[in-house]
């Protein structure tokens, strides 16, 4: 299960476990021709649900997940929280009111709400009797231990996010069935740094922009697909 495949480390994960021939239930509000090619020619083993997950009434509930979890028999569970959003952009004041609302719903609420709904599924009950490995894979970030102006709302949505995801690592840690991991997985070329190259060109409150538009312009960020790749390797394989 992932959350947020259309574009970026979201869809280069989507092509790895797809391609690993997983099963794999995709949550979002959009999806690529090839996604719904894959889901329309292997219904069973590619689901997309058209998901708005700013919407917590739009999101799978424990039967839902729980659904698609027996579906796969006593195979391992992989929760994969993806979906994020960078903005707003702008000092404390001065923000969005509704652009902080989305900010909060997805990167904060809809991984609090998902990873509730799993475990409320009893895809891992305490006693352990169904067997079923279970790992819970938050993509953080940096800037939720980098206090920055303009950020606010982004850094402390992923803070927060990794306080829940280390409450649950703590709660389950007696359990070997559990893995919580909470991923940086660093700065890449992606539509969100494109967002943030656009802020730190145009804005003139950004502290750190030439940062971001120095090692973009060296060439120095990696594809999505190397990241995901190396993702893969050093934590789901």
């Amino acid at each position: 299960m992932i959350t947020g495949v259309s574009r970026g480390l979201g869809a280069a994960l989507f092509d790895e476990f797809a391609g690993a021939g997983d099963r794999v239930l995709a949550l979002g509000r959009r999806f690529t021709g090839v996604q719904r090619a894959a889901a329309r020619a292997e219904p069973d083993r590619i689901r997309l649900r058209e998901t708005d997950l700013a919407d917590p009434a739009a999101l799978p509930d424990a039967a839902a997940l729980a659904a698609f979890v027996e579906g796969g028999g006593p195979a391992p569970v992989v929760l994969v929280h993806n979906a994020a959003v960078f903005e707003p952009f702008a000092p404390i004041g001065a923000l969005e009111p509704a652009q902080l609302a989305t900010a909060v719903a997805v990167n904060l609420t809809a991984p609090m709400l998902l990873t509730n709904a799993l475990f409320a599924a009893g895809a891992v009950p305490p006693d352990g009797t169904l067997g079923r490995a279970v790992t819970v894979l938050f993509i953080s970030s940096a800037a939720a231990h980098r206090v920055s102006g303009g950020r606010s709302v982004y850094s402390s949505t992923k803070r927060a996010a990794e306080t829940f995801f280390e409450s649950l690592r703590d709660e389950r840690a007696a359990d070997p069935q559990v893995r919580v991991l909470i991923v940086d997985p660093g700065i890449m070329d992606t539509d969100m740094q494109t967002v943030v190259r656009r802020h730190a060109r145009d804005d003139a409150y950004f502290p750190g922009r030439e940062r971001f538009i120095e090692r973009y312009e060296r060439g120095e960020l990696p594809a999505p697909v190397d990241v995901a790749r190396t993702i893969m390797l050093a934590h789901l394989s």
